[in-house]
């Protein structure tokens, strides 16, 4: 049953003849049953439209008023415009206001969304969101920034076809883990099951350079590798537990971290790891990163040993963790993808922040993540593949990340880099039938 609320009220004070004494009034604006059902219809099938979940128990009405259009509700009547209702002419106009609690498909809370109505019509729609309550947005929107994230540059309209020379290639149609830039070319590292590829870029030709072998590597299966920024290596490697009844997918215990120099030779310093829950090894700046469990632990290195510095718990257990300058600002994100979900944080004085996040909980991203600014804008975009195969452009929108995939065909696949050196940067294309390398000019 629809719950109702006392909206509005007023006390009236009326003089009675003959006496001194005043009597109070009270005024119940209230909606019958057949409108209340009218209006919950409208707003479940408009809410379906978004793809919107909501808690239909949490419908609340009042009379109230449309904002006025003032410098100060300009932002609602943006919101309310990108939702696809211009509320101008209907300011200040009585109506019918209803909220509701809008929940994500992971049933997490994402806000608050209004309703203005005018008799059955929908006049203005927005809603504020869960993780930052102090501004309002268009349900367009699903994913919004936290109040902390300070993000400078948004993405603009340039197309991503820009002049870019292509090449067939043989190699790569799955993609790199890490990528290192040194003169004129990089280097490229490719995990396999028991070893690894490295890949150079040089005088326009890209093809496999060096392996690491699976007894360099101790006779150990790779979890995970990275380029330090030196262009030495980080490998997470561990064994393959055994097999119990009922389990379907095989699972690798970390072990240890072994280190290989920029020629790709065995190094000594090798970290022994504390459990067998490592998952991802990468880079920052000149700190080692690794992840343990739903810890992100960040490590220097010291009189030729990685020493622990700093530690996070951030209740994501990565699977590929990246660290790139989106909006240009001298500061970087961490973007980091648990098979799950994307997250995007920064790192201040307190720890790690999320700053932004999807809100699916369920395996749908696979792969490398790839950040990479292919139209030239000064906004980096985020590349990472779905459950389908498919590569999703995530770009820095106004109030949050937003998916930009009207160019990219079922099945493509985009794994970027500046692989030539030149400050531009490149990608491979791959899907079902081909892949090419896409070099900016």
């Amino acid at each position: 049953m629809i719950k109702k609320i006392i909206c509005a009220a007023c006390a009236v004070s009326i003089l009675l003849s003959g006496c001194g004494k005043a009597e109070e009034v009270e005024y119940v604006f209230s909606l019958s049953k057949e409108q209340q059902e009218n209006y919950a219809q409208i707003i479940e099938d408009k809410l379906n439209s978004f793809y919107w979940h909501y808690d239909g128990t949490s419908l609340a009405y009042s009379e109230s008023k449309v904002p006025e259009n003032t410098e100060e509700n300009a932002d609602i009547f943006q919101a309310s415009a990108e939702s696809g209702y211009d509320m101008t002419k209907y300011a200040g106009k009585t109506a019918v206001c209803y909220t509701a609690n809008l929940y994500h498909i992971n049933s997490q809370k994402a806000g608050i969304v209004y309703f203005y109505f005018i008799k059955n019509n929908i006049v203005g729609l927005y809603y504020t969101p869960e993780s930052n309550s102090n501004f309002v947005t268009g349900l367009n929107i699903r994913n919004v920034f936290t109040p902390y994230a300070e993000i400078t540059k948004t993405e603009s309209d340039l197309p991503y076809s820009s002049s870019y020379t292509a090449k067939k290639l043989s190699v790569l149609s799955d993609g790199f883990e890490s990528l290192y830039k040194y003169e004129g070319g990089s280097y490229l590292l490719e995990l396999t099951e028991n070893s690894i590829n490295i890949y150079r870029y040089s005088n326009n030709t890209l093809k496999r350079y060096r392996t690491i072998s699976y007894s360099q590597l101790g006779y150990k299966k790779p979890i995970s590798a990275t380029f330090l920024n030196d262009g030495s290596i980080a490998v997470v490697t561990g064994s393959v537990a055994e097999n119990y009844e009922g389990s379907e997918n095989e699972r690798i215990y970390s072990e240890n971290v072994l280190f290989f120099n920029s020629d790709f030779s065995k190094l000594n310093n090798e970290l022994e790891l504390s459990s067998g829950s490592y998952s991802c090894v990468s880079a920052s700046d000149d700190l080692l990163v690794l992840i343990n469990d739903k810890n992100t632990e960040f490590y220097k290195l010291i009189d030729g040993e990685y020493v622990k510095e700093l530690s996070y718990y951030i209740n994501v257990q990565a699977a590929d963790f990246k660290q790139a300058d989106l909006d240009g600002d001298s500061v970087n994100e961490y973007i980091i993808t648990d098979k799950y979900d994307l997250y995007v944080y920064k790192q201040t004085d307190s720890g790690l922040d999320c700053i932004w996040r999807t809100n699916v909980s369920s395996e749908c991203y696979y792969g490398y993540i790839y950040t990479a600014d292919l139209n030239n804008d000064g906004a980096e975009e985020i590349y990472i593949c779905d459950n389908t195969g498919t590569v999703i452009r995530y770009v820095l929108g106004k109030y949050g990340l937003i998916s930009r995939n009207d160019d990219i065909l079922y099945s493509q696949r985009i794994y970027a880099g500046d692989f030539n050196n030149d400050g531009k940067d490149d990608y491979i294309l791959s899907d079902s039938e081909s892949c090419t390398l896409y070099v900016r000019q």
